[in-house]
């Protein structure tokens, strides 16, 4: 027990995390101990004496509690501001929730208004002359790769003039236009609005994202991604989940890389939330490997209270390029919980998910 709680408050100072959460962190290691005393007069039954019901439990995959307590806390700090530290210059109501726009807010909207009369611009160039001269085999973009590479090139030049452009590391070759690496299918943690610019600047090769089809009604982002092709789903149609599922399909294989966010949407607080099914099916039936790719702290620059970005990302931003992940002969939920131990491995502890009560009496009451 002196051991656990030890290494709770020893990950405090590295990720600041506020006094309430410390002392949840050291009640709960105080019950696990508990717990585990329980457990320990149980392991000494004999084989006879052991029910059926806790055999099969013991023998079954890892919760999802129990998969995230498994994983190694990384050292990355966290950058997480409160309301208060944002110095807001305007706060005001959307949705029912409060949004902050301070000075690195406004300093971003002048980046962007200054800055994306070019990119869409190079996009109306682009998409004419694909449209008018393909035909007479003057211009060819396959599968829109010139077409994306301007939101690329806009997304690297803006995120550079605002001091977020992040640090990369783990297996950067596979990033590269020049990579032999094939087709796979990228997933990342979503935590921020901020997380579509920070992935252009990380993935060199053509690739096509998976999202949301209400996007189609951003400026920019909006046309970059019809123009681009990419993978638009509207998740109240069964029909277009279908027709989704077959498209990212056909993607990959003909040699396209899928970029997709597990989770199915932003996390509110940035803290990594349960995966939506279906998503890793693609991946086994086009039989290419997964790669995981950890954002940390983009919900620290922009998070969900900041109307735009609310603090520099420079020495915050960070992306880490996993290994790949074989699909072959596993089952999603195998597949499922490897991706998730992945992503959690390379994440500050504020974007660890919460231990949920209910979960923890649970786990108790199978160990017993």
């Amino acid at each position: 027990m002196t051991i656990t709680i030890a290494a709770a408050f020893q990950a405090t100072p590295q990720t600041a995390l506020p006094a309430r959460h410390v002392n949840m962190i050291a009640q709960k290691s105080i019950r696990r101990a508990e717990s585990s005393a329980s457990s320990l007069g149980a392991s000494l039954q004999t084989p006879s004496e052991t029910s059926t019901e806790t055999m099969i439990s013991s023998s079954s995959p890892p919760t999802h509690h129990q998969a995230t307590q498994a994983t190694n806390m990384p050292s990355i700090p966290s950058h997480s501001l409160s309301i208060d530290e944002m110095n807001a210059i305007f706060k005001f109501e959307k949705n029912g929730k409060t949004k902050v726009l301070n000075a690195t807010g406004l300093y971003h909207l002048a980046v962007i208004l200054l800055t994306m009369p070019f990119w869409l611009a190079s996009m109306e160039t682009l998409a004419y002359l694909t449209k008018t001269l393909t035909g007479n085999g003057g211009f060819r973009d396959a599968h829109r790769a010139k077409f994306d590479y301007s939101g690329k090139l806009w997304c690297r030049s803006y995120l550079s003039l605002t001091n977020c452009y992040p640090e990369i590391a783990g297996d950067v070759s596979r990033l590269e236009v020049e990579s032999d690496s094939g087709a796979c299918l990228f997933v990342a943690n979503h935590a921020s609005f901020l997380d579509i610019a920070v992935l252009c600047c990380v993935l060199d090769p053509v690739f096509k994202f998976i999202a949301k089809d209400s996007l189609a009604k951003f400026p920019g982002v909006g046309r970059q991604l019809v123009g681009g092709e990419h993978v638009l789903i509207d998740r109240t149609n069964k029909r277009s989940q279908l027709r989704t599922f077959k498209q990212a399909i056909t993607y990959l294989k003909n040699g396209v890389p899928i970029m997709a966010f597990p989770e199915g949407a932003r996390s509110p607080d940035g803290r990594l939330m349960d995966f939506k099914g279906g998503i890793f099916s693609m991946a086994v039936k086009a039989n290419v490997p997964i790669v995981p790719l950890s954002l940390a702290n983009t919900h620290a620059v922009m998070p969900t209270a900041g109307f735009l970005p609310v603090q520099s990302g420079e020495g915050k931003l960070r992306v880490f390029v996993h290994d790949p992940i074989s699909v072959e002969g596993k089952s999603e939920e195998e597949i499922s919980r490897e991706v998730r131990e992945a992503l959690l491995s390379e994440l500050p502890l504020d974007q660890h998910p919460l231990v949920v009560e209910e979960e923890e009496e649970e786990d108790v009451s199978v160990v017993v």
